[in-house]
C-alpha cells in the first residue's frame, strides 16, 4: 500500500435528479422509469459514501434539466490546480457552475477555478477528456478537445517535474523511489469522431492499473498511450472491461482498490477483481438510459489541507465509523 505523502482530502460532489425534468423517454428513445431512477441514484450516493474512493460526499440540491446531473463537466481537479473548463456551448449552465462554486467554498475549498482554458478564446475542452495518471494526464484529442487546449495544457503541466511521480510533487501516492524525480508528462490520445470523453472508456484505478473498455476506442487509446509512455519507469497494467461498462474511479490522494462498476457487467467485474480490485456494484441502468455516465456524475475534487483548517476537511483518518459523514450543505 503506498502512503499519503500530502496533506489532502478527496470530496466528492453529486447532485440530486429533479423529478420534473426527468423525460420520460432517454435519447435513444428507450423508456426512463423515474422511481427507478431516483431509488438508483440514492443507492449509488450511499455506496459512493461508504467506499474508499473519497473523504466526504455533498450532496447538491436538484436543478431543472437533466444536463445538471453532469456535474464533472465544469472543471477538473490536478493536483492542487482546479482547472476550469471553456464555457463554449454551455453558457446556459453559468447559474449552475456558479452554484456549484458555493458548494465548493462550503466544502472548505478555494474560491475560484483557474481560467487558463477560459482565458483563451481558441480553445475547446471537456473535463471528461481529462484523466489523470501518476506521471502526468492524459488528454483526448477529438470532437470536444481541440488542440489550442493541448497546446495550453503542455505549456501548465508539460514543463514541469513531480518529485515522486505526482504533480507539484504532492498530486497522490508515490510511484518512485522517494527523492527521485520524474518529468510529468501530458499525453495526447487521438479520438474517434464518435468516441465517447475519454474518461467514460479510460480511467486509472488502485496501484498503477488502467480500466479500458475493450473496443475500438479503448484500444486506440491504450496502443497510444503505451506508444508515448516507451521511454518511462511507469508500468500499468491493463484491464480490459465490457464495451459501455459504466465505471468510476480515478488517480487521487490514497491508494484504494475500491470501483464503482455497473450492475449487470458481471464479466468485468470478474476481471476487475482478478486484478486485485475491489469492484461494487452499483444500478445505473435509468442514468445509462439519460445518457449519463457514472464519471460525469461525480465531482471528484482535491483540497490541500492545512494544520490549523477548522473547516469542511476530514482528518486523514481509515476508519470508517467516524470517517463517512454525509452532509448537505445550503448554497
Amino acid at each position: 500500500m503506498r502512503a499519503t505523502r500530502s496533506v489532502r482530502a478527496v470530496h466528492a460532489f453529486v447532485r440530486m435528479p429533479h423529478h420534473r425534468s426527468v423525460p420520460p423517454t432517454g435519447p435513444s428513445g428507450i423508456i426512463v422509469n423515474r422511481d427507478v431512477l431516483f431509488r438508483q441514484f440514492r443507492d449509488f450516493y450511499r455506496t459512493l459514501q461508504h467506499s474508499t474512493l473519497v473523504d466526504k460526499v455533498h450532496l447538491m440540491a436538484e436543478r431543472p434539466g437533466v444536463e445538471s446531473l453532469r456535474v464533472a463537466d465544469q472543471m477538473a481537479s490536478l493536483g492542487p490546480v482546479l482547472l476550469g473548463m471553456p464555457l463554449t456551448g454551455m453558457e446556459h449552465r453559468s447559474s449552475e457552475f456558479l452554484e456549484t462554486m458555493r458548494y465548493v467554498r462550503g466544502a472548505g475549498g478555494p474560491t475560484t477555478v483557474s481560467a487558463y482554458l477560459q482565458d483563451n478564446d481558441a480553445c475547446r475542452c471537456h473535463s471528461g477528456d481529462i484523466v489523470c495518471l501518476p506521471q502526468g494526464i492524459a488528454v483526448g484529442h477529438g470532437p470536444r478537445t481541440n488542440a489550442a487546449a493541448h497546446q495550453v495544457l503542455r505549456e501548465l503541466f508539460g514543463s514541469g517535474e513531480a518529485a515522486d511521480g505526482g504533480i507539484d510533487g504532492g498530486d497522490g501516492p508515490a510511484v518512485t523511489s522517494p527523492g527521485r524525480t520524474s518529468k510529468f508528462e501530458v499525453v495526447t490520445l487521438e479520438q474517434e469522431g464518435d468516441a465517447p470523453p475519454l474518461g467514460d472508456y479510460f480511467g486509472f484505478a488502485g496501484n498503477n492499473i488502467l480500466l479500458v473498455w475493450k473496443d475500438e476506442h479503448g484500444l486506440l487509446a491504450v496502443d497510444q498511450l503505451q506508444q508515448q509512455l516507451t521511454q518511462s519507469e511507469l508500468q500499468l497494467q491493463v484491464v480490459y472491461l465490457e464495451p459501455g461498462c459504466h465505471f468510476f474511479t480515478f488517480y487521487g490522494v490514497d491508494y484504494t482498490p475500491d470501483v464503482l462498476v455497473q450492475k449487470g457487467f458481471e464479466r468485468s467485474m470478474d476481471t476487475i477483481a482478478a486484478a486485485g480490485l475491489n469492484p461494487i456494484a452499483v444500478q445505473w441502468s435509468e442514468m445509462d438510459k439519460l445518457g449519463i455516465s457514472m464519471r460525469s456524475a461525480v465531482l471528484p475534487l482535491k483540497f490541500l489541507q492545512s494544520p490549523s483548517s477548522t473547516g469542511g476537511l476530514l482528518q486523514r483518518s481509515r476508519n470508517r465509523g467516524n470517517r463517512w459523514t454525509a452532509s448537505q450543505i445550503t448554497s
